[in-house]
């Protein structure tokens, strides 16, 4: 080789080597880490409802295209800050994520059946007013593409939004989902198990209204402690009974009801449920952190399965499989894997359903 020849491909591989070091990171390659996207959420100063409530949007920054809406709903008389480290690692995968936190004791005077109705001033409100109080939302939603989370309380709306077909969610991520209890009874409180299943029927513990199999499918994580907040008959086990068998469902043994939610500060009322009726609201023998990682990571796996089905897709969902297959030991159960054969064997599975030019997506 000519020494000219040699120089010419010292310098290719030296601008080659230059390019890697400044190339942006790599993006994430599994459901557990955080994705490529650097998160903001936007409180709003001015009420963006007729209640006044308080409004949280969390989003990806930068001029990176718009993204799917997610409305996350919280348990009952839970703070949208105790749900922050699920709602910002979903955010950093590409999603706008939208919260609420409603007036003290709202919940038990009015019910779901009148909450429910307040969806429409708010999108109304992400369409017309927030992206001119907030410059950067400008284009960042996609509103064709929306789906509903939710904890608790919480799950049972996003459930009762999903069912109704008129706003178009493509899905649901339900945290311990709970339906009816002893404080939701009567019209104001309507079955969501019933409503998944195309029935509308009000709460009554007595006498549950009878309903069959839903055909919608939706990504559960259960408490496997229940009690009084998260009761037999009613809560993701329930859930997991009604929805369709391409549903997934996982369940953490030792999980109790409140370790789905963490307040960033000390709070009286965390604390009287988690500590004080915690015979109640059952205990748990595993920490929030540990919880709430695998109720992130569950979140991200479904919704980019919906959102964005592709080649690499599928490969995170069969690393996701594995890692769930090796936390078996540690208490954690896949109840219901709906992907097919997707597996750390055999990463492309079968029944997954991906889009001839999907390989370039994500």
């Amino acid at each position: 080789m000519t020494p000219l020849r040699r120089s010419h491909l010292h310098s290719a591989a030296f601008l080659l080597l230059c390019a890697a070091l400044t190339a942006p990171a790599v993006f994430a390659q599994d459901f557990w880490l955080n994705g490529q996207y650097s998160v903001v959420t936007y409180k709003p100063s001015r009420p963006s409802s007729p209640y006044g409530w308080k409004v949280d949007v969390t989003y990806p920054t930068g001029n990176s295209g718009s993204f799917p809406l997610i409305f996350m709903f919280n348990g009952m008389e839970c703070q949208a800050s105790w749900y922050k480290d699920i709602v910002d690692h979903v955010a950093s995968w590409g999603y706008v994520i939208v919260q609420y936190t409603t007036g003290p004791s709202y919940p038990f005077m009015f019910g779901e059946r009148k909450e429910v109705q307040y969806l429409t001033p708010l999108l109304q409100w992400l369409e017309k007013d927030a992206p001119v109080q907030e410059p950067e939302l400008a284009g960042k939603i996609d509103f064709s593409r929306k789906a509903v989370m939710g904890h608790s309380r919480g799950g049972k709306l996003a459930s009762l939004h999903y069912a109704n077909s008129t706003n178009n969610f493509t899905t649901a991520v339900l945290f311990d989902p709970v339906d009816c209890s002893f404080f939701a009874q009567r019209d104001m409180h309507p079955s969501a198990i019933a409503a998944l299943a195309g029935v509308d029927a009000a709460c009554d513990l007595n006498n549950p209204a009878p309903h069959g199999p839903s055909s919608l499918s939706a990504a559960i994580i259960g408490a496997g402690k229940t009690g009084g907040c998260n009761p037999e008959g009613n809560n993701a086990d329930a859930f997991f009974e009604t929805l369709s068998s391409q549903s997934l469902y996982i369940k953490v043994k030792e999980a109790g009801h409140m370790t789905f939610a963490r307040p960033a500060d000390w709070s009286l009322f965390y604390w009287i449920l988690d500590q004080v009726t915690c015979g109640t609201c059952s205990c748990s023998n595993i920490t929030s952190e540990e919880v709430i990682y695998e109720a992130r990571t569950m979140a991200v796996a479904w919704l980019e399965s919906k959102f964005w089905p592709s080649q690499k897709t599928t490969a995170r969902l069969a690393r996701y499989k594995e890692r769930l297959d090796n936390l078996t030991s540690k208490g954690v159960d896949t109840i219901r894997w709906p992907f097919g054969g997707v597996s750390a064997s055999n990463p492309l599975g079968a029944g997954v359903e991906v889009p001839a030019d999907a390989a370039a997506v994500n």
